[in-house]
């Protein structure tokens, strides 16, 4: 791995994870989704400090290059994110449910006032 892709994945990880740190200082990301960003740029960071620890970690999965190794972490966050994104529809979803039955009580009970 050249220097220049060591320099530039260790500075990414601190610019992710200043922009992380921003956005939770400013309440607009909530600190249980950003716990997966932190442990990528950490990951990033690690990979740029020692490139050669995913080297030996291709061969020690059975990878046979480190780019399909890298495919495949790949894949794997974007099923992981696809995964948390519909979690958090599902929820999102019940709360709606319960605030349109709740505003529909609420006005029910307006109704039988007048």
């Amino acid at each position: 791995m050249s220097t220049h892709l060591k320099i530039f994945l260790i500075i990414f990880s601190l610019f992710l994870m200043g922009i992380l740190l921003t956005l939770i200082s400013k309440r607009k990301l909530p600190i249980k989704y950003s716990l997966f960003w932190f442990f990528s740029s950490l990951l990033i960071f690690l990979v740029g400090l020692f490139p050669n620890f995913i080297e030996i970690f291709t061969s020690f999965i059975g990878f046979q290059t480190t780019s399909n190794l890298v495919i495949g972490i790949i894949l794997g966050i974007v099923l992981f994110i696809t995964l948390l994104l519909t979690l958090i529809i599902s929820e999102q979803k019940q709360r709606i449910k319960l605030l349109v039955q709740e505003v529909s009580l609420l006005k029910e009970k307006i109704n039988r006032k007048e």
